[in-house]
């Protein structure tokens, strides 16, 4: 049986849709502070987007018990990559087998086992601006794209292109897959038309066009019309409430207008550009109502600079980390940015220059002197002591050695590796394996985590002995495990 053990929690219970956190507001009491929400959901008002036309604009799908169920709203903008929000990804712990892209009018009751491959398109990865912090929901720029494992079969990606004031005032269509009534009908592509009130600045100013409308409204956020303290707490909500500058602005709650909502979020906010459909940003947040909908239009991650820049590396550079990689042992992978000609994959094979690819002094990719030059590829023993160099799987390249002595053993070649032999059944493996129990004769290091952790000596050297190796022992087991950050949520909570 497996011992219990306390780790950080990052459940991913998905009862219907993803809802962000309500922003905590300095100075205000909890209940009177205005509840934000992610919108994800179908158009409210709007109307069906039953069109093959659309299939541009397809669902993103979560693995949910055996059916991919629509989160969230996407757009392909290349044959093989999704723009969306980044609270609609950053959750996810395999993107391969988490996500998927859902094409067409209706994404419900899509099963995981014989899904449509002309409707369910696989991910290869996930990406996210995140250079931008802060905002009401204190995720920047809320833009992330999928990169498909395969193209979209007889789609074309819609253009975008960075929105600029001079369309403030103008009518823009959104679409979007969720709620669409107080039933929580969802799942069907709707559409509906929504007018840019305001790009960057005040939340409510963009709602109510002046403070003096905003405070006649109190008792909808919970004030007392009649409390003397009102207006101040309500200027205290009007000045903290804003829309960041060049990343968010704030679409709907005009006259004619529909409403996004819950499980529209990632999807796009269009206009008709020289007869092409072209794509300005993504859902974000928005605010419920008391009815369970939600009301006053809502907060989009518009293409400013920043969102243009990163849309523009990864169309180029897919899949490429920001400080480059390592292919193979060889061969170092970076992105080179405009300063050095433009977004562009190069690869530099450093066996050229009798050098392997790595981290040089100044933490940046390059080729590097092999730390293991010299050692044989099946390892070497020197007296007792096994000396090897780390597998691709263990992490950096480095050299490891092993005091086979002082585990009552000696050093040789088994299976065609340096390996401690005729080691004691009870040592029969190095404290950075899991494996059977160790006795506490077998090292130094051994000995003191059995003083702490007695399960390790009695029972068996699981995960969390290994982990002690580096808390208890000061020492460092090569491929210390790491932590994946997609599969962390950060700065959001679900429901």
């Amino acid at each position: 049986m497996e011992r219990a053990r306390v780790t950080p929690s990052t459940n991913r219970v998905l009862p219907a849709f993803l809802l962000a956190a309500a922003a905590a507001i300095s100075g205000c009491a909890a209940d009177t502070q205005p509840e934000t929400a992610t919108a994800e959901g179908d158009i409210i008002g709007g109307v069906p987007a039953r069109s093959a036309k659309l299939n541009a604009i397809g669902a993103i799908g979560y693995n949910y018990f055996g059916s991919w169920f629509p989160i969230c709203t996407g757009t392909l903008i290349n044959p093989h990559m999704v723009v969306t929000a980044e609270h609609c990804v950053n959750f996810v712990g395999d993107p391969s087998t988490e996500l998927a892209f859902l094409v067409g009018y209706d994404v419900n009751n899509i099963s995981t086992t014989n899904p449509d491959p002309t409707k369910v398109i696989p991910v290869k990865g996930v990406a996210w601006e995140d250079t931008v912090q802060g905002g009401v929901v204190g995720l920047g720029v809320d833009v992330a794209v999928m990169h498909l494992a395969a193209d979209v079969p007889g789609v074309t990606p819609l253009d975008y292109a960075e929105l600029t004031s001079d369309k403030v005032g103008l009518r823009f269509t959104a679409v979007g897959y969720g709620w669409q009534d107080m039933a929580h009908t969802a799942g069907t592509r709707k559409a509906g038309s929504l007018t840019l009130q305001q790009m960057g600045g005040r939340v409510f100013q963009a709602i109510y066009g002046s403070f003096d409308k905003f405070l006649a409204d109190a008792a909808h956020w919970g004030f007392d019309p009649k409390d003397p303290n009102t207006a101040a707490q309500m200027q205290q909500l009007w000045d903290s409430y804003l829309l960041l500058d060049g990343v968010e602005s704030w679409f709907g709650n005009g006259k004619t207008d529909a409403q996004d909502c819950h499980g529209d979020s990632g999807g796009p906010i269009t206009l008709s550009i020289n007869g092409k459909t072209t794509v300005f940003g993504t859902t974000s947040w928005g605010f419920d109502a008391a009815n369970g909908l939600c009301e006053l239009g809502g907060a989009f991650s518009t293409f400013g600079p920043v969102a243009m820049d990163f849309l523009a590396y990864q169309s180029a550079c897919p899949m490429v980390p920001r400080a480059g990689t390592c292919l193979d042992l060889n061969t170092a992978e970076r992105c080179i940015p405009p300063t050095e000609g433009g977004y562009k994959i190069t690869t530099t094979d450093c066996s050229q220059l009798g050098q392997i690819c790595g981290v040089d002094e100044a933490g940046e990719l390059g080729c590097i002197d092999d730390p293991c030059e010299g050692i044989p590829a099946e390892g070497v023993c020197e007296g007792a002591v096994a000396k090897r160099c780390t597998k691709p799987e263990e992490g950096p390249r480095r050299v490891v050695t092993t005091d086979c002595g002082a585990l009552g053993g000696s050093c040789g070649i088994e299976n065609g590796e340096v390996a401690c032999v005729d080691v004691p059944a009870q040592c029969d493996h190095q404290v950075c394996d899991q494996g059977t129990k160790l006795d506490s004769t077998c090292g130094a290091c051994v000995s003191n985590i059995c003083t702490v952790d007695p399960y390790c000596c009695n029972v068996q050297w699981d995960g969390i002995c290994v982990n002690e190796v580096q808390t208890v022992c000061n020492e460092t087991c090569p491929g210390a495990p790491f932590i994946n950050k997609h599969a962390v949520p950060t700065a959001r909570l679900f429901h």
